[in-house]
């Protein structure tokens, strides 16, 4: 009975020194918030809302069509972030890495349109994507430049 009696009293300390959570973290004044960050915040999930919609819509699709629509929704969602990130901070960085972005989501789509062919075809292909992943990368300035 004593230890219960005990374990009682130490959590009512435990609990009488903790302040309730709502006392703690007091929701911003509305002045305080920054709409730039608030309309960011937004786009970013209109963004993901519509790429859970794209790859919801590839669940339909079967064998290496459904692969190469996951990865044309997945790059969209890629570039459609690197985008915003362009807009909310113009600079030479963010539109060298909206450049590469879309570089590499070509690419990843071109390579996984290629995997569906067969022997020469394929090497053909990927060789073609390749190229034109190169040809793209080689476009995209340096910064400094």
């Amino acid at each position: 009975m004593q230890k219960l009696h005990a374990l009682f009293v130490a959590m009512w300390v435990v609990c009488s020194a903790v302040p309730p959570a709502a006392a703690q973290t007091a929701p911003p004044h509305p002045a305080e918030i920054d709409p730039a960050l608030v309309e960011y915040s937004a786009a970013r999930g209109r963004i993901g809302a519509t790429s859970k919609v794209a790859l919801g819509q590839c669940e339909a699709l079967a064998g290496p069509g459904r692969i190469v629509c996951i990865k044309e929704a997945q790059g969209r969602e890629k570039i459609a972030l690197a985008e915003l990130d362009q807009q909310r901070n113009p600079s030479d960085a963010n539109a060298r890495r909206l450049a590469e972005t879309r570089a590499a989501v070509n690419y990843e789509v071109a390579v996984e349109k290629c995997n569906d062919r067969q022997g020469g075809d394929k090497a053909e292909c990927l060789s073609r994507a390749s190229a034109e992943e190169s040809k793209a990368r080689a476009g995209i300035k340096a910064p400094g430049s």
